[in-house]
């Protein structure tokens, strides 16, 4: 073991590679690189001192967002986002997002990991939500990672491919950092501000496939890049223990790269669970009594900004962070501060999503559940009843875990 420039290092083992990189229901072509999940996690913690742990995220939100962003792209631009290729550090995929069991009529038209780059369907998006000349809904994909101190708490969940996993480890050290690149299928002539932006390919749907969409099947289609999420471990967030984080692209942005391009919506570190102002407003909108958050307000919505511009129509519940393809009703902190799985296997709900909830009668009731801190690390909690474990601000973990579940039952009708 030895110790240069705070950082401590120790030989790292690894686990073999066996859990399922993309989704067997569907085929690449002979000959193309897929996807492949990086999960050779480390059996043994690295600890290092990170350059974001020096700024005070209350008073510099943006230089910390800034800060982390570059640690996240940094080698992983290079080698197209293949974690487990980067030069610099290597990045880990949360196991078990490939097939989240959904079918109809033996075909499968659930959420799971594309075949080229490893993106799982997200929630969609409405329309006029992004933009007002979106007048389509729009299909969501993401692929998220996690550096080196996320990929050991990973490998301890996830100890084998044949052993169940186990939410009682889901404890993410201090400096685990994650990000998620978000893409939707929008044109440009839908959503303008999306110029110039970065592009990938990817075997998804044509339309949402939960709907009366007429083709259920998959293709290659081209997607773009239009939010960025990061999620930090860090203990100076005194009520929940991560601090997150949101990006959106801006096309009309002078920066001479996509990423340069990328600018902060917010910084969010706790649910401000007390403050009930503007909970029932509409839009986006700064909320000046939120202390546990930063809203970049030249993002807001305005008449007169330029239609090449990027904006937001909403923030979060509340004026809350969130990012432009999340739910309105919702927020950044408490949808992952509310991942957690029963024993079956089965998810918390992430909030009061009914089809009939909006902002204009979300109870004080559903507030109160879904607005509150949650204790960082593996917490049992109860909730109608039933028995959770939180997975540490996880919804890769506690998604994950569902999956496994839901395809070991598909396989085995004995178990309940």
């Amino acid at each position: 073991m030895s110790s240069k420039k705070g950082i401590i290092t120790k030989k790292i083992i690894y686990t073999e590679a066996l859990f399922p990189s993309y989704n067997a229901n569907y085929t690449p072509p002979s000959g193309m690189k897929t996807f492949e999940l990086s999960q050779d996690y480390p059996k043994i913690l690295i600890v290092e001192n990170y350059p974001w742990q020096s700024i005070d995220f209350t008073k510099d939100p943006e230089l910390y967002m800034q800060t982390v962003l570059h640690y996240c792209l940094e080698g992983n631009r290079e080698v197209d986002f293949r974690g487990q290729e980067n030069k610099i550090r290597k990045w880990y995929h949360a196991p078990w997002l490939h097939d989240d069991g959904k079918y109809l009529n033996k075909a499968y038209i659930g959420n799971g990991r594309e075949y080229i780059h490893g993106l799982t369907r997200e929630f969609a998006t409405p329309k006029y939500k992004i933009h007002d000349q979106q007048d389509i809904e729009l299909e969501n994909w993401a692929v998220g990672m996690y550096n080196s101190p996320g990929g050991y708490t990973l490998g301890q969940v996830w100890s084998a491919p044949n052993q169940d996993p186990d939410p009682v480890k889901s404890n993410f050290p201090e400096g685990t950092v994650s990000f998620k690149l978000l893409f939707t299928d929008g044109t440009l002539s839908k959503v303008p501000f999306l110029k110039n932006t970065l592009e990938w390919k990817a075997n998804i749907y044509v339309c949402n496939p939960n709907t009366e969409c007429a083709d259920k099947t998959r293709t290659e289609r081209t997607v773009r890049l239009l939010q960025i999420d990061i999620a930090i471990k860090d203990k100076r967030a005194l009520k929940t223990g991560w601090v997150y984080g949101t990006f959106m692209y801006d096309g009309s942005s002078k920066g001479k790269t996509v990423w340069d391009r990328m600018v902060p919506v917010g910084l969010s570190w706790g649910n401000d669970s007390g403050i009930t102002k503007d909970v029932h407003r509409d839009g986006a909108f700064i909320n000046k009594e939120l202390q546990e958050s930063f809203i970049n307000a030249s993002l807001i919505h305005s008449e007169k900004k330029d239609k090449t511009a990027a904006y937001l129509k909403y923030h979060g519940l509340g004026g809350r962070l969130n990012g432009p393809i999340d739910n309105s009703i919702s927020s950044c902190i408490s949808c992952h501060g509310n991942a957690a799985v029963s024993s079956k296997g089965v998810t918390l709900p992430l909030g009061d999503f009914k089809a009939t909830t909006t902002r204009l009668n979300y109870s004080p009731e559903s507030f109160r559940q879904f607005f509150s801190d949650i204790a960082p690390g593996a917490n049992t909690m109860r909730y109608k009843g039933e028995e959770y474990v939180t997975t540490d601000y996880s919804l890769q973990v506690s998604t994950g875990i569902r999956n496994y579940y839901a395809n070991k039952r598909a396989l085995n009708s004995s178990i309940k």
